[in-house]
C-alpha cells in the first residue's frame, strides 16, 4: 500500500505541478494578450491624433490660402486707388502745401515706432524707393492722402488676418 500511495503521491504531485505550469503559461498568454490590445489600442489613439491634426492642417492652410487671396485682392484695390488718386492730385495746385513740421514729424516718428515693433532690426529712415515716403523731410497734403489708402488696407489685411484666426480658434474648439 505504501509503493501505491507513494504513486499516487507522485502522480498528485505531477498533476500540481501540470496545474502550476498550465497557470503560469496561461497569466504570461493573458498578459500578451492584455499587451497587445494596449498596443492596439495605442497605435489606434496616435492614428486618431494623427488625423486630427491632418485634418487641423489642411483646415489651417485652406484658411492661409482664403485670407491670403482676400489679402492679394485688397492690396490690388489699393494700388488701383492710389494710381486714379496720383492722377487726379497731379493737377491739384495746392498738392505741395507742406502739413505742419510737427504733425509730419509726429506722424513720421509713429510710423518708425510701428515700422520698428513689427519688423525687429528696421531702421529709423523712412524707405527711400516709396513714392510715398518724404525725400526731403517734409510732409505734403498730397503724400498724406496717397498713404491713408493703403494704412486702410494694411488695418484691412490685418483685420482678414484676425478674422482668419478667430475662425480657426472656433473651429478649433469644435474638433
Amino acid at each position: 500500500m505504501k509503493a501505491e500511495s507513494l504513486i499516487a503521491a507522485v502522480i498528485m504531485g505531477l498533476i500540481v505541478i501540470a496545474i502550476l505550469v498550465c497557470s503560469g503559461a496561461a497569466y504570461r498568454y493573458k498578459a500578451a494578450v492584455d499587451q497587445k490590445n494596449e498596443a492596439v489600442s495605442q497605435v489606434a489613439l496616435q492614428g486618431t491624433v494623427i488625423q486630427a491634426k491632418q485634418a487641423q492642417q489642411v483646415l489651417f492652410n485652406e484658411q492661409a490660402n482664403t485670407t491670403s487671396g482676400e489679402n492679394q485682392a485688397v492690396q490690388v484695390n489699393s494700388d488701383n486707388v492710389v494710381v486714379k488718386y496720383r492722377e487726379t492730385l497731379r493737377l491739384e495746385k495746392t498738392c505741395d502745401y507742406a502739413v505742419p513740421a510737427d504733425i509730419a514729424n509726429g506722424l513720421l516718428q509713429y510710423t518708425n515706432r510701428l515700422r520698428a515693433s513689427a519688423v525687429p532690426g528696421a531702421t529709423s529712415k523712412p524707405n527711400r524707393s516709396s513714392a510715398s515716403s518724404t525725400a526731403s523731410g517734409k510732409l505734403t497734403y498730397c503724400q498724406a492722402v496717397l498713404w491713408i489708402n493703403p494704412l486702410l488696407a494694411a488695418i484691412e489685411q490685418a483685420n482678414n488676418q484676425l478674422s482668419a484666426i478667430r475662425q480657426l480658434q472656433q473651429q478649433g474648439k469644435k474638433l
